[in-house]
């Protein structure tokens, strides 16, 4: 998750700057943005945290959108 977070946050800062990378609880990735771009950022999101490792079995990543972390839930 510590690669997956370094990852996200320089892919945010470089392609989504007015995303910002708030929390990280568990596996659990806060990601605060507008919401015209929020599906981008979640798949960016995504994107990165299952490209992270190279494992036998594939990383799977699931991101949703909402106004507060328990609408996303």
């Amino acid at each position: 998750i510590k690669l997956a977070m370094i990852r996200v946050d320089a892919a945010l800062r470089e392609q989504y700057p007015q995303a910002k990378f708030l929390l990280q609880v568990h596996d659990e990735l806060i990601v605060e943005c507008p919401q015209e771009i929020a599906a981008d950022v979640a798949a960016l999101v995504s994107r990165e945290m299952e490209s992270t490792a190279a494992l036998s079995v594939p990383l799977l990543a699931e991101a949703k959108c909402g106004k507060s972390w328990y609408d996303a839930k």
